[in-house]
């Protein structure tokens, strides 16, 4: 008499194959998804943004460029820094308010960076995510 189990045998095996590499694939994007907290965030037109500052108000977007300058330092506020973001006519500067609770490097002068921004009062834009670029 042959015994039946060698095909459940194989049957479980495939199965549990199956299943470890749907969970690793789903564990890969969940990770790779929360690596780029800017996933999703529409990248802000620094040519638009020059002409019509106040039309970005209330909205989120991406930026990333080059740290110009601080200029001016609020305590209790934060810093006030112009960006360099690229645009079809060249480098702009746009002006963004770094509070001082995402102040956990120092801002230096020349630094590639992305930041999470918020469309604010009369078109000012305040970081809510800053991170240095590669």
């Amino acid at each position: 008499m042959r015994r039946a189990s060698g095909k459940i045998e194989s049957g479980i095996w495939i199965t549990a194959m199956l299943g470890f590499i749907g969970i690793s694939v789903v564990t890969y994007f969940f990770l790779e998804g929360r690596k780029d907290s800017f996933r999703g965030l529409e990248k802000l037109d620094a040519l638009a943004y020059s002409d019509s500052a106040k039309s970005f108000q209330g909205g989120t977007y991406f930026m990333e460029g080059e740290l110009d300058e601080v200029l001016r330092t609020e305590p209790g506020l934060g810093k006030l820094v112009s960006i360099g973001a690229s645009s079809s006519k060249g480098v702009i500067p746009i002006p963004v308010l770094v509070p001082e609770s995402l102040q956990s490097f120092n801002l230096q002068r020349g630094q590639l960076l992305k930041i999470k921004v918020r469309g604010v009062e009369k078109g000012l834009l305040r970081a809510e995510k800053i991170t240095k670029s590669p």
